[in-house]
């Protein structure tokens, strides 16, 4: 294979356009068919306020759909607080929460609002909830009733309008039926379900995402590094263990080691052993290779025009093209349905 992923490779960017209207709109990149469900069913729930809990594995972009859903509502000019309930000590967790008045310990020097206060109007995650100690489980569980919360050391409650989105990467029902998560909360939780697949259960999705994220891992101004058809290959046959988090450090490596070149599978380093056998996973065919990277390449395309602010020759330039070239595919764009920015 000698196609690159650039402008001067022969390619028709012929790509999913719903995926594209969701990537383009809210930094959300779904082509895979699971992912532009996963994406339609985040837009429905989000015009309401009820609570979301999504699941998934580590690194497949639990709070990347968070944020979709935040985008998508109502709330979308008000606050996206995320608290990581697995990073917090559990003496500090409360506090953090639910916020202390002066004195409510020692070294509380002064008041403070806890994470559900600067949430108002807007939308708190509790990412990683089942991480939660049991105890204070009960405590979120009141506060998720009662839509009320009272700071440590306080003497009256503060009235919430926060929408509430968590994410576990376990199986709650299981942690419940140990003993290590409350029913009641789970239940409270549980309003709407979203589980977020894994990436190579999802491989439409793998070059658009290596694309974007080595766009983003770009300088300004810099030009955006060509994607080799073998690397593109590699990249989908590759199984992905880490999900979107290991894509991302492959893709960091890719940008250093090509050095401005064109990326190809020389570049391309995944985790030791973590590779499947060569008969794991069949190779894609070629028109499904050529599919991938049309995806790949119009996430790309609509990248650089976000990241220029709409100035094509910074854009062309970018992308190493002719502003003629460039005009060209976005007029083919713009005829197979996706929305160009301005």
């Amino acid at each position: 294979m000698s196609a690159e992923l650039n402008s001067s490779a022969e390619l028709d960017t012929t790509a999913t356009t719903r995926g594209v209207a969701v990537r383009e709109a809210q930094e959300l990149i779904a082509f895979a068919p699971t992912s532009l469900r996963l994406a339609e069913l985040a837009r429905r729930v989000a015009q309401s306020d009820c609570t979301v809990l999504i699941c998934g594995d580590s690194g497949v972009g639990k709070e990347v759909l968070a944020q979709f859903i935040h985008r998508c509502s109502s709330r979308a000019q008000r606050p996206f607080i995320a608290v990581n309930c697995a990073a917090i000590p559990e003496n500090m967790l409360e506090a953090i929460l639910f916020g202390y008045e002066r004195g409510a310990y020692t070294g509380a020097h002064s008041a403070h609002a806890g994470k559900f206060e600067q949430a108002q109007d807007g939308t708190l995650l509790l990412d990683e909830v089942s991480e939660m100690p049991l105890g204070l489980q009960a405590k979120l569980l009141r506060v998720l009733q009662e839509r009320e919360v009272e700071r440590l050391g306080g003497r009256g409650l503060v009235a919430l309008n926060v929408r509430v989105l968590a994410t576990t990467n376990r199986n709650l029902r299981t942690e419940v039926s140990a003993g290590r998560f409350r029913e009641d909360l789970y239940y409270r939780l549980n309003v709407f379900p979203l589980t977020v697949s894994t990436l190579r259960e999802r491989r439409e999705d793998v070059l658009p995402l290596a694309m974007h994220l080595l766009t983003a891992r770009c300088r300004p101004g810099e030009r955006i590094p060509a994607l080799s058809a073998d690397a593109a290959h590699a990249l989908l046959t590759y199984q992905w263990p880490g999900n979107v988090r290991e894509l991302d450090n492959v893709m960091q490596r890719a940008l250093i080691l090509a050095n401005g070149a064109v990326v190809g599978p020389e570049h391309i380093q995944f985790e030791m052993d973590a590779s499947p056998a060569p008969a794991a996973i069949a190779p894609p065919a070629s028109s499904a290779l050529a599919h991938s990277l049309e995806h790949a390449e119009q996430a790309l395309i609509l990248d650089a025009l976000r990241e220029g602010n709409g100035n094509r020759q910074q854009v062309a330039r970018r992308l190493g093209i002719s502003p003629r070239t460039l005009r060209y595919k976005l007029a083919r764009l713009r005829e197979q349905g996706v929305a160009v920015p301005a």
